[in-house]
């Protein structure tokens, strides 16, 4: 473990600060660890959010790398594979300013994938960020090179020139987070913590960081933690999916309250499942469209089952339709305005459908007067 000494905690970069980084970030900063993150180019509420919980902001990920002993990347799934090749890229201009720490673990950082993805895009992260790991500096100019500098620089010694510093290494670990962000009400000390499963080597991470995180090896396997996380979510997400599509149907034909009456009589506990799902999942669904491929991916390609692709692909367009082309896709957590009731997701969403049916009349009529004008 890459901290100065055997008893100081590690610094914890996080890429990036969204709703669950900033859970993470929070109980690790209320556990008297360093948080570090990059807010380059992130919009102006997140810088505030950043600035207002104390996390130090650096200037760059090459300052991220020089400066954390552990990084999380916990990003859209979109942007995981992106994240890694980021992080790939300053490992080496990076080597200089994390040698100046000196002591154990100054060429190496731990790299925690924490990201809603497949197992075959952990494999792909791995090997971009384990590519690292192989290189070795080139070796120092030979005699022979060195006699013949001298005598072109007229027989005047000169020092050789320093090797340059091989990367920083890449030590990696498979994660998932299984849950809400971490979050502590007003009138408690007590955390309420996500599921943290972790796959790959078992003793790179300290134990009261991963106690604190409710961290939990499962495999040595690269990959295992994804699948898991990818399984669970396949069910919660995608019963949430699946409400959706039943509440703005009954919506549409006026039996919303029928269907409600019928969960509760026919099916207990079904409409509350529901409900909490489809009100909570309007800020999250731009970043659901990724992850549910990500799952179809993963029954396609770690399971051969061929259909999960094509399932899960048609529950990453519910969430797409949600993000882009209702007023639900502009929620955000800590400012709701329209879903938080399940009557208005149903109200939403049948808004939605109206607006892309009329936008696509609009298109047909104006492709039938062009056709017609054709032939005036």
């Amino acid at each position: 473990m890459a901290s100065s000494s055997a008893s100081a905690k590690p610094s914890i970069g996080i890429v990036s600060i969204g709703d669950m980084g900033m859970g993470v970030a929070k109980l690790l900063l209320s556990h008297d660890y360093q948080v570090l993150t990059v807010s380059a180019g992130r919009s102006q509420h997140t810088i505030d959010r950043i600035r207002a919980a104390n996390i130090k902001d650096v200037e760059s990920d090459e300052a991220l790398l020089a400066e954390a002993d552990i990084i999380f990347s916990i990003v859209p799934p979109r942007d995981a594979l992106a994240t890694a090749k980021r992080i790939a890229d300053v490992c080496k201009p990076a080597a200089g300013p994390r040698k100046e720490r000196k002591g154990p673990g100054s060429d190496s950082v731990i790299y925690v994938d924490l990201n809603a993805i497949s197992p075959l895009t952990t494999s792909k992260i791995f090997g971009i960020l384990g590519t690292n790991v192989s290189q070795t500096p080139p070796p120092p100019p030979s005699i022979t090179r060195r006699i013949t500098r001298t005598l072109s620089m007229g027989g005047q010694a000169q020092q050789p020139d320093s090797p340059p510093l091989p990367p920083i290494k890449i030590k990696f670990i498979d994660g998932g987070i299984i849950g809400a962000p971490p979050s502590k009400s007003d009138d408690s000390d007590e955390w309420k913590l996500p599921s943290i499963p972790l796959s790959g080597p078992r003793d790179l991470l300290p134990a009261h960081l991963m106690s604190t995180l409710n961290m939990k090896i499962i495999s040595d396997k690269i990959g295992s933690a994804s699948a898991l996380k990818a399984c669970f979510a396949s069910l919660s997400k995608g019963f949430t999916a699946l409400s959706i599509l039943s509440y703005t149907t009954a919506q549409t034909c006026g039996v919303l309250p029928e269907f409600q009456e019928h969960l509760d009589k026919y099916a207990p506990g079904v409409r509350d499942r529901a409900e909490k799902g489809i009100t909570a999942m309007a800020p999250k669904a731009y970043r659901w469209v990724d992850e549910m491929r990500q799952i179809g991916e993963t029954f396609k390609g770690v399971s051969g089952l061929k259909m999960g692709n094509e399932v899960y692909g048609g529950i990453a367009e519910v969430y797409k339709f949600v993000a882009e082309d209702t007023v639900l896709g502009e929620e955000k957590t800590n400012k709701r305005k329209r879903g938080t009731t399940a009557e208005d997701v149903a109200a939403a969403m049948a808004e939605g459908v109206d607006k892309k049916l009329k936008k696509k009349e609009d298109i047909n009529d104006k492709l039938e007067l062009a056709w017609r004008g054709s032939w005036s």
